[in-house]
Protein backbone atom coordinates (compact mmCIF):
# COMPACT_ATOMS: atom_id res chain seq x y z
CA UNK A 1 0.00 0.00 0.00
CA UNK A 2 1.28 3.28 -1.15
CA UNK A 3 2.57 5.68 1.67
CA UNK A 4 -0.53 8.37 0.99
CA UNK A 5 -3.00 5.80 1.31
CA UNK A 6 -1.93 4.38 5.35
CA UNK A 7 -2.42 8.03 6.25
CA UNK A 8 -5.50 8.56 4.97
CA UNK A 9 -6.65 5.36 6.27
CA UNK A 10 -4.90 6.05 10.10
CA UNK A 11 -6.92 9.95 9.96
CA UNK A 12 -9.87 8.68 9.07
CA UNK A 13 -9.74 5.63 11.83
CA UNK A 14 -9.30 8.32 14.23
CA UNK A 15 -12.06 10.65 12.94
CA UNK A 16 -14.53 7.54 12.98
CA UNK A 17 -13.27 6.70 16.63
CA UNK A 18 -14.09 9.88 17.39
CA UNK A 19 -17.49 10.64 16.23
CA UNK A 20 -18.53 6.98 17.60
CA UNK A 21 -17.16 8.10 20.73
CA UNK A 22 -19.38 10.71 21.45
CA UNK A 23 -22.61 9.26 19.84
CA UNK A 24 -25.10 8.92 23.49
CA UNK A 25 -27.04 6.63 21.81
CA UNK A 26 -23.79 4.37 21.15
CA UNK A 27 -22.19 4.81 24.68
CA UNK A 28 -25.59 3.58 26.30
CA UNK A 29 -25.77 1.09 24.61
CA UNK A 30 -21.91 -0.64 25.49
CA UNK A 31 -23.06 -0.36 28.67
CA UNK A 32 -26.40 -2.38 28.71
CA UNK A 33 -24.14 -4.78 26.59
CA UNK A 34 -21.57 -4.87 28.93
CA UNK A 35 -24.50 -5.70 31.42
CA UNK A 36 -25.68 -8.52 29.13
CA UNK A 37 -22.67 -10.62 28.95
CA UNK A 38 -22.29 -9.97 32.58
CA UNK A 39 -25.99 -11.35 32.99
CA UNK A 40 -24.67 -14.63 30.71
CA UNK A 41 -21.78 -15.11 32.53
CA UNK A 42 -21.74 -18.39 34.74
CA UNK A 43 -18.81 -18.39 37.79
CA UNK A 44 -16.03 -20.38 35.68
CA UNK A 45 -16.18 -18.14 32.92
CA UNK A 46 -18.16 -20.00 30.24
CA UNK A 47 -20.86 -18.19 28.55
CA UNK A 48 -24.80 -19.05 28.97
CA UNK A 49 -25.64 -18.59 25.19
CA UNK A 50 -29.02 -18.90 25.84
CA UNK A 51 -29.23 -15.62 27.68
CA UNK A 52 -27.31 -14.13 24.35
CA UNK A 53 -28.40 -12.86 20.76
CA UNK A 54 -27.89 -15.89 18.09
CA UNK A 55 -24.68 -15.13 16.12
CA UNK A 56 -26.08 -15.45 12.79
CA UNK A 57 -29.60 -14.46 11.84
CA UNK A 58 -31.29 -12.79 8.63
CA UNK A 59 -32.12 -9.30 7.23
CA UNK A 60 -34.31 -8.30 4.88
CA UNK A 61 -31.46 -7.49 2.66
CA UNK A 62 -30.03 -11.42 2.80
CA UNK A 63 -33.76 -12.42 1.99
CA UNK A 64 -33.63 -11.17 -1.37
CA UNK A 65 -31.58 -13.99 -2.11
CA UNK A 66 -34.21 -16.85 -1.67
CA UNK A 67 -36.24 -16.00 -5.12
CA UNK A 68 -31.95 -17.17 -6.21
CA UNK A 69 -32.80 -20.28 -4.23
CA UNK A 70 -30.06 -19.41 -1.88
CA UNK A 71 -30.93 -19.37 1.81
CA UNK A 72 -28.56 -16.76 3.81
CA UNK A 73 -27.81 -16.13 7.31
CA UNK A 74 -24.85 -13.18 8.26
CA UNK A 75 -22.65 -12.50 11.28
CA UNK A 76 -24.02 -8.96 12.44
CA UNK A 77 -21.00 -7.27 14.47
CA UNK A 78 -21.12 -3.49 15.10
CA UNK A 79 -18.64 -1.88 12.43
CA UNK A 80 -16.35 0.42 12.91
CA UNK A 81 -15.56 1.83 16.20
CA UNK A 82 -19.24 1.64 17.47
CA UNK A 83 -18.43 -1.57 20.05
CA UNK A 84 -15.02 -0.08 21.18
CA UNK A 85 -13.25 -2.04 19.01
CA UNK A 86 -12.54 -1.29 15.50
CA UNK A 87 -14.03 -4.49 13.10
CA UNK A 88 -13.48 -2.21 10.08
CA UNK A 89 -10.09 -1.73 9.65
CA UNK A 90 -10.02 -0.38 5.88
CA UNK A 91 -13.00 2.19 6.68
CA UNK A 92 -13.30 5.48 4.94
CA UNK A 93 -14.48 8.28 6.62
CA UNK A 94 -16.99 8.35 3.84
CA UNK A 95 -18.24 4.42 4.23
CA UNK A 96 -17.91 4.76 8.31
CA UNK A 97 -20.34 7.57 8.57
CA UNK A 98 -22.82 6.46 5.72
CA UNK A 99 -22.76 3.15 7.51
CA UNK A 100 -25.62 0.70 7.00
CA UNK A 101 -25.16 -0.13 10.82
CA UNK A 102 -28.01 2.54 11.09
CA UNK A 103 -30.34 1.44 7.88
CA UNK A 104 -33.19 -0.75 8.11
CA UNK A 105 -33.96 -2.62 12.12
CA UNK A 106 -31.07 -1.07 12.75
CA UNK A 107 -32.65 2.80 12.56
CA UNK A 108 -31.75 4.81 15.34
CA UNK A 109 -35.71 5.87 16.63
CA UNK A 110 -36.36 2.15 16.68
CA UNK A 111 -36.01 1.70 20.37
CA UNK A 112 -37.80 -0.75 22.99
CA UNK A 113 -38.38 0.85 26.08
CA UNK A 114 -35.57 3.30 25.72
CA UNK A 115 -33.18 0.38 24.45
CA UNK A 116 -31.95 -0.29 20.85
CA UNK A 117 -32.29 -3.84 20.52
CA UNK A 118 -30.34 -4.23 17.75
CA UNK A 119 -27.16 -2.29 17.92
CA UNK A 120 -26.89 -3.56 21.63
CA UNK A 121 -27.08 -6.95 19.99
CA UNK A 122 -24.18 -5.96 17.53
CA UNK A 123 -21.97 -4.96 20.33
CA UNK A 124 -22.69 -8.10 22.22
CA UNK A 125 -21.30 -10.27 19.89
CA UNK A 126 -18.31 -8.12 18.79
CA UNK A 127 -17.20 -7.82 22.25
CA UNK A 128 -17.81 -11.54 22.36
CA UNK A 129 -15.75 -12.11 19.44
CA UNK A 130 -13.08 -9.97 20.95
CA UNK A 131 -12.53 -11.04 24.42
CA UNK A 132 -14.25 -14.59 24.59
CA UNK A 133 -12.90 -15.95 21.27
CA UNK A 134 -11.96 -19.36 21.72
CA UNK A 135 -16.10 -19.69 23.01
CA UNK A 136 -17.46 -17.21 20.09
CA UNK A 137 -15.88 -19.64 17.19
CA UNK A 138 -17.41 -23.11 19.27
CA UNK A 139 -20.74 -21.34 18.92
CA UNK A 140 -20.29 -19.95 15.54
CA UNK A 141 -19.11 -23.44 14.29
CA UNK A 142 -22.44 -24.55 16.18
CA UNK A 143 -24.91 -21.87 14.35
CA UNK A 144 -23.43 -23.00 11.37
CA UNK A 145 -23.85 -26.25 11.64
CA UNK A 146 -27.58 -25.90 12.53
CA UNK A 147 -28.42 -23.75 9.68
CA UNK A 148 -26.37 -26.06 6.74
CA UNK A 149 -28.62 -29.09 8.61
CA UNK A 150 -31.80 -27.32 8.21
CA UNK A 151 -31.20 -26.30 4.45
CA UNK A 152 -30.01 -29.53 3.86
CA UNK A 153 -33.32 -30.65 5.28
CA UNK A 154 -35.32 -28.37 3.65
CA UNK A 155 -33.99 -29.96 0.09
CA UNK A 156 -35.14 -33.46 1.70
CA UNK A 157 -37.91 -32.30 2.17
CA UNK A 158 -38.97 -30.46 -0.90
CA UNK A 159 -36.83 -31.74 -3.43
CA UNK A 160 -34.91 -29.16 -3.42
CA UNK A 161 -31.11 -28.16 -4.64
CA UNK A 162 -30.96 -24.68 -2.42
CA UNK A 163 -27.64 -23.11 -1.57
CA UNK A 164 -26.76 -22.71 1.95
CA UNK A 165 -25.10 -19.46 2.28
CA UNK A 166 -23.38 -17.76 5.31
CA UNK A 167 -21.96 -13.95 5.37
CA UNK A 168 -19.30 -13.32 7.96
CA UNK A 169 -19.29 -9.71 7.79
CA UNK A 170 -22.68 -8.08 7.40
CA UNK A 171 -21.09 -5.19 8.56
CA UNK A 172 -17.35 -5.70 9.22
CA UNK A 173 -14.29 -6.71 7.52
CA UNK A 174 -12.36 -9.29 9.58
CA UNK A 175 -9.92 -11.72 7.94
CA UNK A 176 -11.62 -14.84 8.64
CA UNK A 177 -9.45 -16.68 6.80
CA UNK A 178 -6.77 -16.05 9.03
CA UNK A 179 -8.84 -16.14 12.18
CA UNK A 180 -10.65 -19.46 11.51
CA UNK A 181 -10.05 -21.56 8.64
CA UNK A 182 -11.86 -24.39 9.72
CA UNK A 183 -14.63 -22.52 9.23
CA UNK A 184 -14.64 -22.94 5.30
CA UNK A 185 -13.00 -26.54 5.53
CA UNK A 186 -15.41 -28.00 7.81
CA UNK A 187 -18.18 -26.53 5.75
CA UNK A 188 -17.21 -27.44 2.10
CA UNK A 189 -21.40 -27.57 1.40
CA UNK A 190 -21.66 -24.21 2.37
CA UNK A 191 -20.82 -20.63 0.66
CA UNK A 192 -19.67 -17.89 2.19
CA UNK A 193 -19.00 -14.75 1.04
CA UNK A 194 -18.33 -11.09 2.20
CA UNK A 195 -17.58 -7.43 1.11
CA UNK A 196 -14.02 -6.24 1.63
CA UNK A 197 -12.52 -3.09 1.54
CA UNK A 198 -9.18 -4.28 2.05
CA UNK A 199 -7.34 -4.28 -1.07
CA UNK A 200 -4.76 -7.20 0.63
CA UNK A 201 -7.39 -9.94 0.78
CA UNK A 202 -6.93 -12.90 -1.24
CA UNK A 203 -8.98 -15.88 -0.55
CA UNK A 204 -8.47 -17.53 -3.49
CA UNK A 205 -7.07 -20.32 -1.75
CA UNK A 206 -10.62 -20.99 -0.47
CA UNK A 207 -12.85 -23.01 -3.34
CA UNK A 208 -16.06 -21.77 -1.08
CA UNK A 209 -15.19 -18.01 -0.02
CA UNK A 210 -16.12 -15.44 -2.43
CA UNK A 211 -14.77 -11.54 -2.10
CA UNK A 212 -16.30 -8.71 -3.74
CA UNK A 213 -13.74 -5.81 -3.17
CA UNK A 214 -15.78 -2.48 -1.66
CA UNK A 215 -14.70 0.49 -3.27
CA UNK A 216 -14.61 3.99 -1.35
CA UNK A 217 -13.11 7.13 -1.53
CA UNK A 218 -9.70 6.15 -0.24
CA UNK A 219 -9.49 2.64 -2.01
CA UNK A 220 -10.22 3.70 -6.01
CA UNK A 221 -6.85 3.42 -6.65
CA UNK A 222 -7.20 -0.74 -6.31
CA UNK A 223 -9.86 -1.35 -7.98
CA UNK A 224 -8.28 -2.71 -10.93
CA UNK A 225 -6.07 -4.43 -8.72
CA UNK A 226 -8.79 -5.95 -7.27
CA UNK A 227 -10.36 -6.72 -10.84
CA UNK A 228 -7.21 -8.70 -11.47
CA UNK A 229 -7.86 -10.65 -8.51
CA UNK A 230 -10.72 -12.17 -10.02
CA UNK A 231 -13.10 -10.40 -7.73
CA UNK A 232 -15.81 -7.95 -8.70
CA UNK A 233 -16.07 -4.39 -7.16
CA UNK A 234 -19.39 -3.06 -5.49
CA UNK A 235 -19.75 0.60 -5.54
CA UNK A 236 -22.16 3.12 -4.23
CA UNK A 237 -24.87 5.33 -7.07
CA UNK A 238 -26.63 8.28 -6.00
CA UNK A 239 -29.52 6.84 -7.06
CA UNK A 240 -32.99 6.21 -5.03
CA UNK A 241 -34.54 3.00 -4.79
CA UNK A 242 -36.75 1.75 -7.52
CA UNK A 243 -34.72 3.62 -10.26
CA UNK A 244 -32.05 2.08 -12.67
CA UNK A 245 -28.47 1.81 -12.29
CA UNK A 246 -25.94 2.70 -15.04
CA UNK A 247 -25.51 -0.50 -17.47
CA UNK A 248 -21.82 0.34 -17.50
CA UNK A 249 -19.43 2.25 -15.70
CA UNK A 250 -15.40 3.26 -16.50
CA UNK A 251 -15.86 0.98 -19.01
CA UNK A 252 -17.06 -2.18 -17.24
CA UNK A 253 -20.54 -3.45 -17.34
CA UNK A 254 -22.47 -2.84 -14.23
CA UNK A 255 -24.85 -5.37 -12.41
CA UNK A 256 -27.59 -4.17 -10.21
CA UNK A 257 -26.51 -5.26 -6.46
CA UNK A 258 -29.83 -4.63 -5.00
CA UNK A 259 -31.36 -7.63 -6.55
CA UNK A 260 -30.12 -9.85 -4.44
CA UNK A 261 -27.29 -10.38 -1.82
CA UNK A 262 -25.58 -13.21 -3.41
CA UNK A 263 -22.48 -11.70 -4.60
CA UNK A 264 -21.03 -15.26 -5.55
CA UNK A 265 -23.60 -15.70 -8.12
CA UNK A 266 -22.26 -12.58 -10.03
CA UNK A 267 -20.11 -12.99 -12.79
CA UNK A 268 -16.70 -11.88 -13.38
CA UNK A 269 -14.95 -8.36 -14.45
CA UNK A 270 -17.95 -6.72 -12.85
CA UNK A 271 -18.76 -3.67 -10.56
CA UNK A 272 -21.87 -4.26 -8.55
CA UNK A 273 -23.99 -1.02 -8.67
CA UNK A 274 -25.90 -0.34 -5.08
CA UNK A 275 -28.00 2.68 -4.55
CA UNK A 276 -27.38 4.88 -2.23
CA UNK A 277 -29.30 3.87 1.28
CA UNK A 278 -31.17 6.87 3.54
CA UNK A 279 -31.20 10.36 3.66
CA UNK A 280 -27.58 11.42 4.74
CA UNK A 281 -25.76 13.71 2.53
CA UNK A 282 -22.36 12.38 0.97
CA UNK A 283 -19.69 14.69 0.56
CA UNK A 284 -16.63 12.54 1.03
CA UNK A 285 -16.81 10.71 -3.06
CA UNK A 286 -17.76 7.71 -1.39
CA UNK A 287 -21.19 7.58 -2.89
CA UNK A 288 -20.58 8.26 -6.81
CA UNK A 289 -22.84 11.16 -8.45
CA UNK A 290 -23.99 9.77 -11.58
CA UNK A 291 -26.26 13.27 -12.74
CA UNK A 292 -22.93 13.94 -14.91
CA UNK A 293 -23.07 10.78 -17.25
CA UNK A 294 -26.23 8.76 -16.89
CA UNK A 295 -30.19 9.72 -16.18
CA UNK A 296 -31.96 7.32 -13.82
CA UNK A 297 -35.16 6.11 -15.57
CA UNK A 298 -38.18 5.34 -12.87
CA UNK A 299 -38.05 1.21 -12.78
CA UNK A 300 -41.41 -0.77 -13.50
CA UNK A 301 -43.17 -1.78 -10.57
Amino acid sequence: MNTIFKTQLKNANLKLKEHYNNNELIKQSREFAREKINNALNKDGTLNWKKLPKLLNSNPKLEKSNKYEVLTKGLAFAPSFISEYNTCNFASLGCGLGCLNFAGHGQEHMLCNGKHNVLIARIVRTILYYEYREQFLKQLHKEIKTFSNYVHNQNIKNNTQLICGIRLNVLSDILWEKIDITLFNDNPNITFYDYTKNPNRNVSHIPNYSLTFSRNEMNDLYCEQAFNNNMNVAIVFDIKKGYTIPKTFRNKNVLDGDLHDARFLDSNNHYVGLRKKGNKIDDTGFVINVNTFFNPIKMAS
